[in-house]
């Protein structure tokens, strides 16, 4: 149940930033964004929970102030990949329209 109401407000959050924004590369703002916040980590190294990668790594610096890197490296091989998975698709669009 979390999820789902976690995902939601995400999704809503990148269209009200999609409808502030002007300009040609609004989508891949939203598309980076929702990467950002939707990108799971463990929440401790032995457990099987998940929670979104950049609330757990706020939790621990600002609460627990842990500043382990370990929550962030799901962000940072998911960016890289999505993205040219995007750069891809966008190519292939363009290539066969």
């Amino acid at each position: 149940m979390f999820w789902f109401i976690y995902i939601t407000s995400s999704i809503f959050f990148s269209l009200i930033i999609r409808k502030i924004l002007t300009g040609t590369k609004k989508n891949l703002v939203v598309f980076v964004i929702l990467i950002i916040l939707l990108t799971p980590a463990q929440i401790e190294v032995g457990s099987s929970d998940y929670a979104p990668a950049v609330l757990t790594f706020l939790f621990n610096s600002l609460l627990e102030q842990n500043y382990s890197m370990r929550v962030l490296r799901p962000i940072l091989l998911s960016l890289p990949i999505s993205l040219a998975f995007l750069a891809l698709v966008m190519i292939a669009k363009r290539r066969f329209s």
